[in-house]
């Protein structure tokens, strides 16, 4: 969580202890050598301060550095509205559609299901947080792409989709990731906008589109700043598909390794790596920060009370301290 100032100019004022302790050294040296000769200086100098005076000395900064964080007012935000943490980036989630994702070699909690429906299940833990998300869209192929939904920052929405995502009957067979990469390229690219292409398959891709598919990545990491996560869904141990009994399936993960190599941007991933976590933290993408003038749209925790509190605990210290010395002198 990022962390605000109401008044963060006021945080220089910790530094006025330094600045006073430098001034009356100086000060006290050149007074001292206006007195005696530069060699008697020694002589004059006062006797070192004892331990307690030290001690005394660090509570009082600490004291001071208190109430001004106090009153430089540190906040965090309770509630930001969309467009104004929303980042520079934006998150494409690829979902592959062919016969072969219809296996069922993937157990969740509801038991043995289909590869697409364990792919919609991850994907949607992705967003079981009340965290700001980033922009995220839904695409999916088989024989083409096709858009479920161009990104947003509406998690409700994206839940939505991917709920029924099972469902989608899309209207052309095959495997076309390439498509795919395609329609990702079409997207308007913004100055500075990363996207981040997460792929949810089974690797399942015939050998002879093997070379089409690293052309075409690569043709879109030319296109723009991209990062890739491939995600592999299934077992190794081939299962038959449903769609056609005599035809077995099984995940190719060396194909999936040999994509992510292409580029440094690029990871193989397994689905148990990120089960529930925040999709952006595991793509470790920051949200951008609130700038001033848009800081009465933000509700805010104010934390002044933190320091102001501490500040009022040290006051009988210091107090004692004070009289302590007082009675030795």
């Amino acid at each position: 969580m990022m962390l605000y100032w109401r008044e963060p100019l006021l945080l220089w004022l910790m530094m006025l202890p330094l600045v006073v302790a430098v001034i009356l050294t100086i000060r006290e040296r050149q007074r001292q050598a206006n007195m005696v000769d530069v060699e008697l200086i020694p002589w004059v100098q006062p006797a070192k301060r004892r331990p307690h005076e030290w001690l005394t000395q660090l509570q009082l900064s600490l004291f001071w550095a208190l109430l001004i964080l106090a009153l430089a007012g540190p906040r965090t935000p309770q509630y930001i509205p969309n467009d104004l943490s929303s980042t520079k980036d934006r998150v494409v989630i690829v979902l592959d559609y062919s016969d072969s994702m219809r296996a069922r070699d993937e157990l969740s909690p509801q038991g043995v299901v289909t590869r697409m429906t364990a792919a919609n299940q991850l994907a949607s833990s992705w967003f079981d947080h009340e965290d700001q998300i980033v922009e995220s869209g839904l695409l999916a192929f088989s024989g083409r792409a096709h858009w479920l939904l161009k990104p947003t920052t509406d998690a409700n929405l994206i839940h939505h989709f991917l709920s029924q995502a099972d469902e989608f009957l899309l209207p052309t067979l095959g495997s076309n990731l390439a498509d795919a990469l395609s329609a990702i390229q079409s997207l308007p690219k913004k100055p500075d906008t990363k996207t981040h292409i997460v792929l949810l398959t089974d690797g399942d891709f015939s050998p002879e589109k093997t070379e089409r598919l690293e052309s075409a990545l690569l043709a879109l990491q030319a296109s723009m700043p991209i990062t890739l996560n491939l995600i592999g869904l299934g077992s190794g141990e081939p299962v038959s598909v449903p769609t056609n009994p005599s035809a077995t399936t099984q995940m190719n993960s060396s194909l999936l390794k040999s994509l992510a190599s292409l580029n440094r941007d690029f990871h193989y991933r397994t689905p148990n790596q990120l089960l529930g976590l925040p999709l952006m933290e595991w793509l470790n993408i920051q949200s951008r920060r609130i700038t001033p003038e848009n800081y009465a749209r933000v509700l805010w925790l104010e934390w002044f009370w933190v320091p102001l509190l501490l500040a009022l605990l040290m006051m009988p210290l210091l107090i004692r301290r004070s009289t302590l010395g007082r009675s030795d002198d």
